[in-house]
């Protein structure tokens, strides 16, 4: 494949334009060196607005910004461009009071006109509104410089969770823009901290401050940098050789192959989330459409064995809610007394195909009762190696009940487009996060998310709902009562467990590293200001503005 060829010349065009630089600068840096994206290489597309993996990272939380910021060691929403909120009307009514003193980086006043004017683009423009948050919004408007108001339709107090993260664009720059659904932004003006497209090459390109940055004295470094690396293996290399500052990879034996290279400068924190990794199955496929054979599925995979084998026991196995680590306070009363399918029992795995229907042939493959054999794929980010190692032993694993999984790998553009239309049959993936399970729930079994295949989503990527999940999800959303809540998701929960619209794999790590020799106050367990991650949005931004040059 042209894919393997490929990792030599970018090591060598990477050391070129990077490497040699840094022979020059011996114990100073220009920019902060990061790897976020495993891409081959670079697409110009600075669009906030455009489903996930379509625009450059950091541009949604980085070049623009959000609201509010939840952030995930605290447990709290820290104000962001906006100060303060309050409901109002027996919360059919929110308003946030947004600063007053801020610009964008083009110089023009930054108002809750902007605020306003980003949510009604993604109401004219409804390609834009992924999360479908006109479906529960009534109206959006700016009735001062610095309040906005949002009236719902209904009921609905979990919006403020979408509303508050929302990257906010500037009304004088979009609303000359014929089709924001296809604008890729090439110069984009924002409010973040990071916004001037210093260079941009097919595999490289650095971003510099902002000239106008509300937060006085940040960011407190120049750039960043971005070099392309399509793999893990390539991201190792680059912070074992220094020319790697911050990353949200994955690294087999951390401490020996990284860390104890440099154990004064090489850091990492793997805290686990509470939320999950999962092998998503396309529940649109006539074979994965049934339950039984997803969970027959489940029963087959040794989750000890991939946490092991994939994920060098950085983790833990799935539970089979969904939720573990510090969610874990969210698991039903009820669930020790409720199937199990995460449980690893291929002789049940066996006994289900076979009463659906599915049965072998000498050779110890499945066929279908129309024939047709049990074949599968799994689609993979190519180079994310802890995936892949994962995905291999789940197909060697099901590969024993009958199952033929072949394991394909896509660079994470053809990857993200392919779970986003449903066009795979297992994929292994992230799920929706949020402060309770309601957001993973919801993203799992929701009827508002489904989309036909083919048609972009940004959620629900496996294509599952349920009527009985949907009126959980209404009653959720409009109470603030703790005991109902609870009681709610542990519904959800049952639900969940009952029709398994894809399989919990692991416990989500949050992947990250970086090297101090050249910057400082980066988080980690003895500062945990923020996860290191530079992998959840819009949490990224706290690192952003806050790590700091030597």
């Amino acid at each position: 494949m042209i894919l393997k060829k490929l990792p030599h010349l970018i090591l060598i065009n990477f050391f070129i334009l990077v490497g040699c630089e840094n022979k020059n600068k011996l114990n100073k840096r220009d920019g902060l060196i990061i790897y976020q994206e495993a891409q081959i290489s670079w697409v110009r597309n600075f669009n906030p607005l455009s489903p996930a993996g379509a625009a450059r990272w950091p541009t949604s939380a980085g070049i623009y910004e959000p609201l509010f910021i939840y952030n995930s060691m605290s447990g709290e929403y820290v104000p962001w461009l906006a100060l303060d909120y309050k409901w109002h009307r027996g919360n059919k009514v929110l308003e946030m009071v947004i600063r007053d003193s801020i610009k964008w980086s083009d110089g023009n006043p930054f108002s809750a006109e902007d605020v306003a004017f980003t949510f009604n683009l993604k109401r004219n423009h409804r390609a834009l509104d992924v999360r479908d948050s006109w479906g529960y919004l009534k109206e959006v408007v700016a009735t001062s410089d610095t309040i906005v108001r949002f009236e719902f339709k209904r009921i609905y107090v979990p919006g403020f969770d979408a509303l508050a993260s929302q990257s906010i664009v500037a009304k004088h720059i979009w609303d000359k823009i014929d089709d924001p659904v296809k604008y890729s932004n090439p110069s984009p003006v924002g409010t973040g901290p990071f916004t001037e497209i210093i260079r941009f090459d097919n595999q490289l390109w650095e971003l510099g401050k902002n000239p106008n940055y509300w937060q006085k004295g940040m960011p407190h470094i120049n750039k960043l940098i971005f070099p392309t690396y399509p793999s893990n293996e390539q991201v190792t290399l680059a912070l074992l050789s220094g020319n790697l500052d911050w990353a949200g990879a994955f690294i087999p034996a951390v401490d020996r192959v990284f860390v104890s290279k440099d154990t004064v400068h090489h850091k990492y924190w793997f805290p686990l989330t509470g939320h999950t990794t999962f092998l998503h199955t396309n529940t649109k496929d006539p074979v994965l459409s049934d339950p039984r054979v997803r969970k027959a599925i489940s029963y087959a995979i040794d989750r000890e064995l991939v946490v092991k084998v994939g994920m060098y026991n950085y983790t833990e196995p799935a539970h089979v809610s969904g939720v573990s680590g510090p969610m874990s306070k969210w698991h039903s009363p009820y669930i020790n007394q409720i199937e199990d399918w995460t449980t690893y029992d291929p002789g049940k795995a066996n006994i289900i195909l076979n009463d659906v229907g599915f049965l072998k042939d000498k050779t110890g493959l499945r066929y279908t009762q129309d024939g047709l054999p049990l074949k599968l794929d799994i689609i993979i980010v190519s180079g994310w190696s802890d995936w892949i190692r994962s995905a291999q032993v789940v197909s060697q694993n099901l590969k024993k009940i009958g199952i033929k999984a072949t394991v394909k790998t896509y660079d994470f553009g053809a990857w993200i487009s392919r779970m986003q239309k449903g066009e795979f049959d297992l994929a292994i993936g992230w799920a929706e996060k949020g402060t309770t399970p309601y957001a993973l729930y919801k993203g799992m079994m929701s009827s508002e998310y489904l989309k036909p295949i083919g048609e972009t989503a940004d959620v629900n990527w496996h294509r599952f709902s349920v009527a009985s999940a949907d009126s959980l999800f209404r009653k959720y959303e409009q109470t603030s009562n703790q005991k109902e809540i609870t009681e709610i998701i542990y519904e959800l929960q049952h639900l969940f467990i009952e029709h398994a619209p894809s399989l919990p794999l692991f416990a989500e790590p949050a992947w990250a590293e970086c090297n101090t020799k050249y910057f400082t106050n980066f988080p980690s367990e003895d500062n945990p200001y923020a996860t290191l991650s530079p992998n959840y949005y819009p949490e990224n931004l706290f690192v952003l503005v806050n790590v700091q040059s030597r």
